[in-house]
């Protein structure tokens, strides 16, 4: 039987295939292009946020129905996106638009508590056996009052993340999510690394970072900090580098670990 060999790749073919197709792609969406233009005078970057910015040029949606969404210039899409996975049963699905139609005639926002909220938290309780809720208004903002209740319950500081993972853009997290290779540092030790300027030099020193699905790395970040850490951070399938799933046994095992520290897990 042969052995495979590499086959040698023309980086200039790539490069005139890639300009050639993403010339195609601002062909067919003229008029995103045209909002985004405008976008950028009163935007940063012309997107709300940074990562809809991508090349070669950010899709303004028009609308969405069932599992299908259409731009500005009338292109169709397939959703696989879903909404980072909260528009699971698809766009205007009818019951959604009832029921929001209804809530939206009867007033928006009052800051105060409505009737719903316990309906909501006592069916959410029910599903998966917490028995207290708490609403917020972002990913950012639950892992945010994750980290500080984690750390007034444990009297500790120091969290430990995943290299590469996202859990929203507050400071004590924005740690090594998209690090430049030549700042990584060892596979087995990556360096904690600030995602941008403006995050405080003494808030990434209390963010240890370890490798996804390495329950040694994380072993070893305990025993460098004795006493330290209040939580580990994980995604259940890490999702920031595409769909990675944990190994068998490694969120139990990961879960042990941090208690047997005194830690949380999140």
């Amino acid at each position: 039987m042969s052995t495979p060999t590499a086959r040698q790749i023309s980086s200039a073919r790539v490069k005139e295939l890639s300009a050639r197709e993403e010339e195609r792609f601002r062909k067919a969406r003229p008029r995103s292009h045209q909002l985004w233009t405008e976008a950028r005078e009163v935007m940063p970057r012309g997107v709300p946020s940074s990562f809809q910015d991508a090349a070669p040029q950010p899709v303004f949606v028009e609308r969405g129905k069932g599992s299908r969404v259409w731009d500005v210039d009338g292109n169709e899409y397939v959703d696989f996106h879903n909404g980072f996975g909260v528009m699971v049963v698809g766009h205007a699905h009818p019951k959604i638009v009832e029921a929001v139609s209804h809530r939206i005639a009867q007033g928006s926002h009052f800051a105060q508590p409505v009737a719903e909220d316990v309906q909501v938290a006592r069916e959410l309780s029910r599903r998966f056996g917490l028995p207290q809720w708490r609403f917020t208004n972002s990913g950012t903002e639950s892992t945010l009052d994750a980290v500080r209740i984690a750390r007034a319950f444990t009297g500790r500081e120091r969290l430990i993340k995943m290299e590469a993972s996202y859990h929203g853009h507050h400071d004590a997290l924005m740690v090594s999510v998209e690090p430049p290779p030549d700042l990584m540092g060892p596979a087995g030790e990556p360096a904690s690394v600030p995602q941008s300027e403006g995050i405080p030099a003494a808030v990434v020193e209390l963010t240890t970072v370890i490798p996804f699905n390495d329950l040694k790395a994380a072993e070893r970040a305990f025993t460098r900090h004795p006493g330290e850490v209040a939580a580990v951070i994980v995604e259940p399938a890490m999702m920031n580098v595409g769909i990675v799933l944990p190994d068998q046994g490694y969120l139990p095992g990961l879960r042990d670990i941090a208690h047997r520290h005194g830690a949380l897990l999140i």
